[in-house]
């Protein structure tokens, strides 16, 4: 109905332009209306009507046409020649013709049939658009150049045949050719233009010749029934939104040859299973492979400088990636709901990490961040369920808002020492953290960071300035059992300052003489720890929790044996019956 309602639109549109809208004809022949263009030569114009009032019925297009005595050879069909001449039903092309012209066969909802000669030369701008009853067509090899939307809604041409010597393929010219189920271009074609088969929603197989250097944006935008595409290796850009919405490829070959792939190019493609980004190319654009859902792996070639906004969001089936060394940038939401993404190593170059670019990636178990990064986004690692650890480099400036917000699976974070702040809720409802670390650089901890963290046992803070707390940034936290481990120089003022000054157990640590024993604030005496070996030694504990970390705060062990055995040799801390001792084997 919408296109019937269409058609109408521009059937009322082409009568009201009315008799003299053409260009007059000079002469009629047979029913065709001719101008001079030469001494030699006419041109098939129109009578300066449309519809039924120009042409209708089946058309033969003669090679030589003669009038007042002179013969005329017949060598183009001029622009809007049959425009909208809804009746025409068959055309045949006499071998004299060259072009044919802009919007030559608009609108001839009826023509069934034309037969193009090898004479012509090039097909011009909407010359068959909206001819809707035409089913196939053969253009020959002496056509170079197709025009723009040259057969744009031809709804029911199913097949097509490009000859060989055509060059380019004009913007837009097969979209909406929604019966068209496969096609070839050929060799000689060195683009393809924008939007060139936009919802070819039949589109099964495409062959792409061996010239063509650029895919243009949109070309095959929402061809739901493409299967899979060999891209050559001619191919230097995969333009924007180049496959969008191409829902059931499963399989795409991107060549070596590929330098940039545009924005949203694979976008909702979510048959694709996997894909390989070659070396050459050296940035992923915006929402390339956005909802690519079925995608389980993929490999990103060693020249990729960028990865884009959104770029693999949603691609739920991916289950590991390596960012290599060469990429300076992640975007914000660049693996955002990538649900099954379980490891992800980030290359040494990698200096930010955008916004939610890993959020809600549930099944993400470790992650490596390289030493180069600065900045770690706000939402980053949001709600990664299955985070356990993390360790956030020396490098690392900032933690971005609720970073890892909801990581109720982490377990043990350190922050290293180049963080200076720590943004607000940053670690809010991580409620299995149970040990943190925050490096000597860090001023301030935002609001509600570690918000919802009441099962944390141990928190070290080796600022020597005691970090100002934002609104509730660690009220959470039970600071009736939670150790707080603090430089030993720095001990009054922690117990002097916001929020730090509410734990009952602080410990201070002199990190330039680590063999040392810190000033404790205990419970009990009574107790004494000793080295042995391989092996930790306790007497007077009397049957109490034992808990032993090691340097980095990561706990070792929590129980009640009196031996303890450790993994290596190094400095231990040892908390029993309220006392803290550091022990070096």
């Amino acid at each position: 109905m919408k296109q019937l309602i269409q058609k109408l639109l521009v059937l009322v549109a082409g009568l009201s332009v009315g008799i003299n809208a053409f260009a007059a004809y000079d002469f009629k022949v047979d029913g065709i209306y001719y101008n001079i263009t030469s001494s030699t030569e006419v041109a098939v114009t129109s009578n300066g009507n449309v519809g039924i009032y120009s042409y209708s019925g089946n058309v033969v297009i003669p090679e030589q046409v003669t009038h007042n005595g002179n013969t005329y050879s017949v060598t183009s069909i001029g622009e809007r020649a049959f425009y909208i001449c809804y009746a025409l039903t068959s055309v045949t092309i006499g071998e004299s013709v060259t072009s044919i012209g802009d919007y030559a066969f608009y609108s001839c909802w009826n023509l069934t049939s034309v037969t193009i000669p090898d004479s012509v030369t090039s097909i011009g701008n909407y010359a068959f658009r909206d001819c809707s009853a035409l089913t196939s067509v053969t253009i020959p090899n002496s056509v170079t150049s197709i025009g723009n939307f040259a057969f744009s809604y031809c709804e029911n041409l199913t097949s097509v045949s490009i000859g060989e010597s055509v060059t380019s393929i004009g913007n837009a010219a097969f979209s909406y050719c929604t019966g068209l189920t496969s096609v070839t271009i050929p060799d000689g074609v060195t683009s393809i233009g924008t939007s060139t088969f936009y919802e070819c929603t039949a589109l099964t197989s495409v062959t792409i010749g061996e010239s063509v250097t650029y895919i243009g944006d949109d070309a095959f935008y929402e061809c739901h029934s493409l299967l899979s595409v060999t891209i050559p290796n001619s191919v230097t850009s995969i333009g924007e939104r180049a496959f969008y919405g191409c829902s059931a490829l499963t399989s795409v070959t991107i060549p070596d040859s590929v330098t940039t792939i545009g924005n949203s190019a694979f976008y909702e493609c979510r048959s694709l299973t996997s894909v390989t980004i070659p070396d050459g190319v050296t940035s992923i654009g915006d929402y390339a492979f956005y909802g690519c859902r079925s995608l389980t792996s993929v490999t990103i070639g060693e020249s990729v400088t960028s990865i884009g906004d959104y770029a693999f969001y949603y691609c739920r089936s991916l289950t590991s990636v390596t960012i290599p060394d060469s990429v300076i940038s992640i975007g914000d939401y660049a693996f955002c709901h990538s649900e099954s993404l379980i490891s992800v190593t980030i290359g040494e170059s990698v200096t930010s990490i955008g916004d939610n670019a890993f959020r809600e990636c549930t099944a993400l178990a470790s992650v490596t961040i390289g030493e180069s990064v600065t900045s770690i986004g706000d939402w980053a690692f949001c709600q990664c369920f299955s985070l356990t650890s993390v360790t956030i480099p020396n490098s690392v400036i900032s933690i971005g808002d609720s970073a890892f917000y909801e990581c109720s699976g982490l377990t043990s974070v350190t922050i290293g020492n180049g963080v200076t702040s720590i943004g607000d809720s940053a670690f809010s409802s991580c409620t299995a953290l149970t040990s943190v670390t925050i490096g000597e650089s860090v001023t301030s901890i935002g609001d509600w960071a570690f918000g919802s963290c009441s099962a944390m046992t141990r928190l070290e803070s080796r600022a020597e300035v005691p970090p100002a707390c934002g609104y509730y940034a660690l009220d959470d936290i039970n600071k009736q059992s939670c150790e707080l481990f603090v430089p030993i120089k720095s001990l009054d003022a922690y117990k002097a300052a916001d929020q730090w000054e509410e734990f009952v157990f602080i410990t201070g640590v002199d990190y330039d003489n680590p063999g040392s024993v810190g000033d404790t604030v205990s419970e009990n005496g009574g107790v004494y720890v000793a080295a042995n070996n391989d092996s930790i030694e306790i007497t007077g504990a009397d049957n109490a929790v034992i808990t032993v970390y090691n340097i980095n705060g990561q706990l070792v062990y929590s129980g009640t044996d009196t031996t303890i055995s450790v993994p290596e040799n190094g400095i231990y801390i040892v908390r029993v019956k309220g006392q803290t001792f550091k022990v070096a084997l």
